[in-house]
């Protein structure tokens, strides 16, 4: 036997004798490094695969905030395992140990599809086009298998690689549902508001054309940057969409993008879900086949940044806040006999070096928030749970500039945002006050 046979084997014995399960030796595979993401029930982690030195992300669950769910996660497993395609996030492995599952798949290290594009020179209706190509080939996949995403949103959608030519792919299987037939309704809660479709948010059921819903607002704010929608609440939404007349296509956003663009969200933007076309309908539209392919020379981008830039800021900052305070309570559910109690860590301060650790400060989108993160810890759990509470009605979506409340909710949190960022003393003062 070899010298590394018999490594494997003793950790296996010792594995067996701390009441590990087998499948855990394969996490010495691995060599971990910062905090991606977190949720509910986990966190995600940039990993590197020692084997074949792959970068990989590893979704890490705390059984114990399953509290008895853990068909949650077995159900997202058995759909990534089965899921082979170019424009979906691909499987890699998984495991578990006596605390924890462990979800490897591939990473996308292009970035998200609003912070790509926010980099990007130039962006045009064509370039807008071959992203909702990717994704609808992506759901055309996942519907023939009578699969149901349900969380389409652009957070979900993520660059393969930094390239300029890089393909997109979706993400983020957690919800995602298979239809025992192809007209059956699923009537349990899904999706985030502002890309939800209007069956979902009132429990009348829904299946495959809520991800076509889903897509249209993407369509719709990839071409202006921001949201078609104004309402922040349910009741708000539901009666502004309720007689399709919701759409507006502002002139000084829409004014250099086709009609038949416009004419493909509309399709999908339907508020009766039986009026929407299947997605091999849409692949086939003239806006996708042809048209779209004409304008490659109006740059869309200056529109853009004004709808995304503060509001990506603003919501970056939320989710670094929202993200402290998941690691914070997942910690909570952890004892002193976990298998390795710092897992579960917001920034791995602990310095295991991987690629990202090698970002500079001035790159690392955790990094560049790494200030604020202490000016927020200096405001106190109060002033937190109203940023949360904030943000629930705020970041579903970035709302249309002809929307001046939120517009002047948005900026009035940043500038509260920077001064706590940069100055330390102003937020003492600010508790006080």
């Amino acid at each position: 036997m070899s010298e590394g046979q018999e490594g494997h084997q003793l950790k296996k014995f010792l594995n067996k004798i701390s009441g590990q399960p087998s499948s855990y030796s394969r996490k010495n595979k691995y060599t971990f490094g910062k905090t991606l993401g977190a949720g509910s029930f986990g966190i995600v982690r940039y990993a590197r695969d020692n084997e074949s030195n792959e970068e990989v992300a590893v979704k890490i669950i705390l059984k114990k905030a399953l509290k008895g769910n853990e068909a949650f996660v077995i159900d997202e497993l058995r759909l990534l395992q089965e899921l082979k395609h170019p424009h979906i996030v691909g499987f890699r492995d998984w495991f578990e140990s006596k605390d924890k599952f462990y979800i490897v798949t591939q990473l996308a290290t292009g970035g998200e599809l609003f912070d790509r594009i926010i980099q990007q020179g130039r962006f045009t209706e064509h370039d807008a086009s071959l992203v909702i190509i990717q994704m609808l080939e992506a759901l055309k996949y996942l519907h023939d298998k009578n699969i149901v995403h349900r969380d389409l949103k652009p957070e979900n959608i993520l660059y393969i690689t930094p390239e300029d030519n890089s393909n997109v792919v979706l993400a983020d299987f957690g919800i995602a549902k298979r239809l025992e037939n192809p007209d059956e309704k699923l009537t349990s809660s899904a999706g985030s508001f502002g890309y939800a479709a209007p069956e979902v948010i009132i429990g009348t059921g829904h299946g495959k054309p809520c991800d076509v819903w889903s897509l249209g607002v993407i369509t719709y704010t990839l071409l202006c940057g921001y949201s078609p929608f104004r309402s922040e609440n349910v009741q708000d939404f539901i009666n502004e969409v309720k007689n399709n007349n919701a759409v507006i296509f502002h002139a000084d956003y829409w004014k250099d993008v086709s009609k038949d663009a416009r004419r493909f969200i509309i399709k999908t933007l339907q508020f009766n879900p039986d009026n929407r076309p299947p997605v091999d309908q849409l692949l086939a539209d003239p806006w996708l086949v042809s048209i779209a392919a004409e304008h490659k020379d109006t740059d869309l981008l200056p529109n853009l940044k004004q709808g995304f830039d503060a509001k990506l800021k603003f919501k970056q900052a939320i989710e670094l806040v929202k993200l402290h305070n998941r690691v914070k309570k997942l910690k909570e559910y952890q004892t002193e006999d976990d298998d390795d109690p710092n897992e579960i860590n917001l920034f791995n301060e602990e310095g295991l070096v991987d690629k990202r650790d090698e970002v500079s400060e001035d790159t690392s989108s955790l990094s560049n928030w790494k200030k604020l993160r202490e000016a927020i810890n200096s405001i106190g759990k109060d002033e937190n749970e109203n940023i949360n509470d904030l943000s629930k009605s705020s970041l579903s979506s970035i709302k249309s500039p002809y929307d001046k409340k939120s517009n002047l909710t948005s900026e009035a949190f940043i500038q509260l945002v920077h001064a706590a960022s940069e100055n330390k003393e102003r937020v003492n003062n600010y508790k006080e006050n």
